[in-house]
């Protein structure tokens, strides 16, 4: 084939919004004028087959070659050592590694993967990037072309290439393009030759481009997804928008396609024909139109198609058609066919609500970056499905793509199985900072990139009906880079609303430019006062709440009260989705999830585990968080009215109840006494009903505990949640009258004092309190000791990484203090009779004026009470991260069951997901791994917990009424940081041959407003003041 001069092809492929530039000008990277140079102008991703038979079969296009493998790889450390001939034809690469594509490099050893949050990994001086450490990857691989593609015009197209790269092929220079996020294609006809072609690719780890690419996550670079090639016939479809709305009060549809035909034969293609047919998802014809064109270098051809009866589109019922766009010759002939899903649904703002098909859903969103353990940002489809099959097993119904646009294949399975997603395009300059004078979005030389990253991102994903808003960008100021931003995106797509955080909040630029009111992390009483009553014309949408690092996620119930009160307040996405932890292995080959610090050399920023803010870990095994958002998200409600009546809700608004399975247990004391699946359970979308289930109350012990358990399950299998799966469950109290204690014995209890200890003794049981030290040392039966240590005060726990985003491991240190620095004062023997005797003990805490008492009830049969009472007589002391008290047992008594909330960890703020049941496990199997070790494993409001050996023997706790407890294997300062957190991670807690237990009145909640400042809610904090409590120990 010919290869005309380079500035033909210039001339040829200058597209809107892209600014193009001879390659005789150097450095492109560090250009801000130049974004893209030689590439097409974007359009929809569609890939195009030779007829409509082949295009509904979905299989493979003949017009389609992957170029995806293993290429030829090398990697330098800055430009100036890169091997700058290398894409010459005779350049020799045979002793060059390979390396996948796609793929980044840094997970294959080279250089290193960093993570930073909002600091720039090099000095800011845009558009430089500092030459000393700027890798570049070149890259190099062969392809032929299938001899049927003929004289066709054939398509380079690179998906996603961090940060910026140059292609040449066959050793021409082809172009060059910066946009880590959206696709670069190039128009390769005339570089090609018969037989063997070779590409090669330049990357750079960062360009000017770069400065817009500062979100937090991991840096990684290189090719990151799929590289192909795409045959189409010289007169082609170019780009489409298919418009498919909803009309006559949402029953019927009507599409209306836009299609851009382009032309690349010298002459005027005459005569051609341009036809849209639409199927349903059977691929049953629904109907079809055309219509002639001759197409001169370029045209454009609008088709309409009215169907009947049509299917909406959401994400309850995720309703697709396929439309085919047919292209045929003057002959009649299909010379190109495309074939997209397509959703009908309507998208607006009336009344400052946000509906979807003329209702106000509610978005049970999350954030989500693209990451996998083992490969950074190149993600499989397996793994897509797979966050998606997790989306729909606990709730979550919209997904924030932050805050870059996806993958391809994530749409397409957004718009399959049915989520919600705020598209956001590829803009962060968070190292900034917001102020007027210093973001790049009020600078007129950053203006144009701003537009094109918004432009491409529209043009590419326009056609996916799960795309319901877009987001313009994230933590990037303000400026008049968003204002025209706003205005190109509402004249381009009318069908859609669009969003940006930072919309607003400046000084200048008022002029509304946010369809939403998605302020972050805003507290329930500033939307309270901000924005209600403000904003009567826009709904408010957190575009990101509920910071869930760690042990997090605290008063999620409490925003959804908000939420389910004020009807403009339509939910939010959490931060965010996966732990964005790497695999990396230790020494002895042990492999373990890294965060921040544990690749970068000393002088590269990072910021810690800053990068661990998900409700899954990196592998998506679940945090016990998930449980809670699953509960708080789900879409049907079981309440108990003020009058005593049962209340079901259905808070879906396109599912009637009659398509799920609803069933009732009553369990009396945690046993299930009767349980019933309910027949033919109808109840319309949004509406609520009262129940009558066949419980006698008068049946009912007293001096018994009774809940009604609901729950609502799948009723049919589809291809992510299986039939039976559990959708959503709620717990009704009918009675919780407890049992009283049996305080009277026969069974004799001899005490006996001497100057040294006080020996408790009977049948049962032996106690011994030493006069010394004042501690209880022993406490054992016919089985064997059952205390390593004694019993002591605690007021202190792991801090989490929400405790050291609010200071607490300083701001409570005090408390910390008094924990580790107790002692016993006195210790007595206060009252006894012949079947029972009280022992006080006394405690002074280091730092305090406070003191505290454990008064001891020993009766002859077994069991002891114990009541635990802290004399608060400080002032101006900080809140309680927990008060409780500690013992240490043996480690054979490793089995654990407990009447209580369960059977995940649950704490004070985060545990409406925790039905009170009956549960057992190991002790071992109660904490809870968060990457970065810190408190984990908690269980609250428990009736009484049983730790066993494996002869079933061993101590019940029986609450007066309840407790909060947690056992491991392993002491509260494993887990403990100190004052500042430390690179550790769980593979550093071995487990001590040990049991630490924990009888507590309770902790301070988790809190997770957010991880930079927010402490737990006022409601869930323990206050500085007096407290008590008790609880029963029996021999078992």
């Amino acid at each position: 084939m010919l290869k005309p001069c380079f500035t033909l092809l210039l001339v040829l492929s200058c597209i809107v919004g892209c600014v193009v530039h001879s390659f005789a000008q150097d450095e492109e990277w560090q250009d801000l004028s130049i974004i893209t140079v030689g590439t097409e102008s974007p359009h929809a991703t569609f890939i195009p087959y030779s007829s409509e038979e082949k295009a509904l079969s979905e299989e493979r296009s003949s017009n389609y070659q992957s170029l995806n493998g293993d290429w030829k790889f090398h990697w330098a450390k800055n430009p100036s050592e890169r091997p700058i001939d290398f894409y010459k034809e005779d350049y020799d690469v045979a002793a060059w590694k390979e390396l996948p594509v796609p793929a980044d490099w840094q997970m294959y050893d080279y250089g290193y993967p960093q993570y930073t949050n909002a600091e720039y990994p090099w000095p800011k001086n845009a558009p430089y990037i500092p030459a000393e450490f700027n890798p570049v990857g070149s890259y190099k691989t062969t392809f032929s072309i299938p001899s049927s593609w003929g004289e066709s015009v054939v398509l380079l197209h690179f998906s996603g290439v961090n940060s910026a790269f140059y292609c040449w092929v066959n050793g021409e220079k082809v172009g060059y393009s910066e946009g880590s996020k959206t696709p670069a294609e190039f128009d390769i006809t005339s570089f090609l030759q018969k037989g063997e072609n070779t590409l090669a690719v330049e990357v750079y780890r960062w360009s000017d481009g770069s400065y817009l690419e500062d979100q937090d996550f991991w840096r990684l670079s290189g090719i990151e997804r799929d590289v192909y090639l795409v045959s189409a016939p010289k007169t082609r479809i170019r780009d489409f928008f298919a418009h498919p709305a909803l009309e006559n009060d949402y029953k019927d549809g009507k599409l209306t396609v836009d299609i851009e035909l382009i032309n690349k034969q010298s002459k005027k293609a005459k005569n051609h024909e341009v036809e849209i047919a639409l199927y349903d998802a059977d691929k049953k014809e629904i109907g079809r139109v055309s219509k002639k064109i001759s197409v001169d270098k370029k045209a454009e051809v609008d088709l309409e198609l009215a169907v009947k009866n049509v299917l909406s589109w959401s994400a309850e019922k995720p309703h697709l058609y396929h439309l085919v766009i047919n292209l045929k010759d003057s002959k009649g002939v299909v010379t190109q066919s495309v074939n997209t899903p397509i959703g009908f649904r309507d998208i607006q703002i009336k009344e400052g609500q946000l509906l979807v098909n003329g209702q106000p859903v509610l978005f049970k969103g999350v954030n989500r970056h693209e990451h996998d353990e083992k490969y950074g940002h190149v993600v499989s489809k397996e793994l897509m499905l797979k966050d998606i099959q997790l989306f729909k097993q606990n709730n979550i119904n919209a997904v924030r793509t932050s805050h870059y646009p996806n993958d391809p294949m994530w749409y397409k399975l957004c718009d399959q199985y049915g989520i919600y997603v705020i598209d956001e395009a590829n803009i962060e300059t968070h190292g900034y900072g917001y102020d007027e004078d210093k973001t790049p979005a009020n600078k007129k030389e950053f203006l144009e990139v701003h537009l094109d990253r918004m432009r491409r991102m529209v043009e590419r994903d326009k056609n996916h009906p799960s795309v319901i808003i877009w987001s313009m960008g994230n933590e990037a100021g303000d400026g008049p880079a968003f204002l025209q931003g706003y205005e190109w995106i509402k004249n381009r797509d009318k069908s859609r609303v669009v969003h940006y955080e930072r919309a607003e909040r400046g000084k200048s630029f008022k002029e509304p430019h946010t369809d939403i009111i998605p302020w972050m992390y805003a507290r329930t009483w500033n939307i309270e006062k901000g924005y209600l009553g403000k904003y009567p014309d826009r709904p408010f949408i957190w575009c990101e709440y509920s910071h869930a690092m760690g042990n997090s996620n605290g008063n999620l119930t409490d925003l959804w009260e908000l939420v389910r009160k004020h009807r403009q307040i339509q939910g939010g996405f959490i931060w965010d989705w996966v732990d964005q932890g790497l695999l990396k292995k230790v020494e002895d080959g042990e492999e373990y999830w890294a965060y921040g610090g544990d690749f970068e050399p000393e002088n590269a920023h990072n910021d810690g585990n800053f990068c661990l803010n998900g409700l899954v870990n990196p592998d998506r095994s679940p945090h016990p968080a998930l449980e809670e958002v699953k509960h708080v998200y789900q879409n049907v409600h079981f309440t108990s009215t003020k009058e005593g009546k049962l209340e079901v809700y259905n808070e879906n608004f396109f599912t009637n109840l009659e398509e799920l399975e609803v069933s009732w247990e009553l369990l009396k004391d945690g046993e299930v006494e009767k349980k019933q699946v309910l027949k033919s359970f109808s109840l319309a979308p949004q509406e609520r009903k009262t129940i009558s289930l066949d419980i006698p109350t008068g049946d009912l012990m007293q001096g018994s505990e009774y809940f009604i358990n609901f729950y609502v399950r799948q009723k049919e299998s589809t291809e992510l949640v299986e039939k039976g799966y559990l959708l959503a469950a709620d717990q009704v109290l009918l009675q919780n009258t407890a049992a009283e204690i049996e305080k009277e014995s026969e069974v004799k209890l001899k005490t006996k004092s001497s100057k040294t200890d006080i020996t408790l003794t009977s049948d049962k049981l032996e106690l011994i309190f030493d006069k010394t030290s004042g501690d209880l040392v022993t406490f054992k039966s016919a089985e064997g000791e059952y205390l390593k240590e004694p019993l002591s005060f605690n007021f202190w726990r792991a801090p989490t990484d929400n405790d050291f985003g609010n200071g607490m491991p300083e701001r409570c240190k005090v408390w910390k203090d008094a924990t580790y620095h107790q002692k016993v004062t006195s210790v007595e023997v206060v009252e006894k009779t012949k079947t029972s005797a009280q022992v006080a003990q006394h405690f002074s805490f280091e730092g305090l004026k406070s003191t505290g008492t454990i008064l001891y009830h020993i009766y002859g049969d077994g069991r002891v009470e114990v009541n635990v009472a802290f004399d608060y007589k400080d002032t101006d002391m900080p809140e309680l991260p927990r008060f409780g008290v500690t013992m240490i047992l043996p480690k054979q008594y490793n089995q654990a069951e407990w009447y209580g909330r369960g059977s995940h960890e649950n704490y004070w703020d985060r545990k409406s997901s925790a039905m009170v049941g009956k549960y057992s496990m190991p002790v071992a199997d109660l904490k809870f791994d968060y990457i970065r070790p810190q408190e984990n494993g908690y269980r609250t409001d428990t009736r009484w917990l049983t730790l066993t050996n494996d002869s079933d023997k061993g101590l019940t706790f029986v609450g007066k009424p309840e407790f909060s407890f947690s056992a491991r294997h392993n002491l509260t300062e494993d887990y403990d940081a100190g004052m500042h957190k430390k690179q550790r991670h769980y593979t550093d807690i071995e487990p001590k041959d040990l049991v630490e237990l924990n009888i507590d009145y309770g902790q301070t909640g988790v809190g997770g407003d957010d991880s930079w400042g927010a402490r737990p809610w006022d409601k869930y904090s323990l206050a500085p003041k007096s407290y008590n409590y008790g609880f029963v120990i029996e021999v078992k």
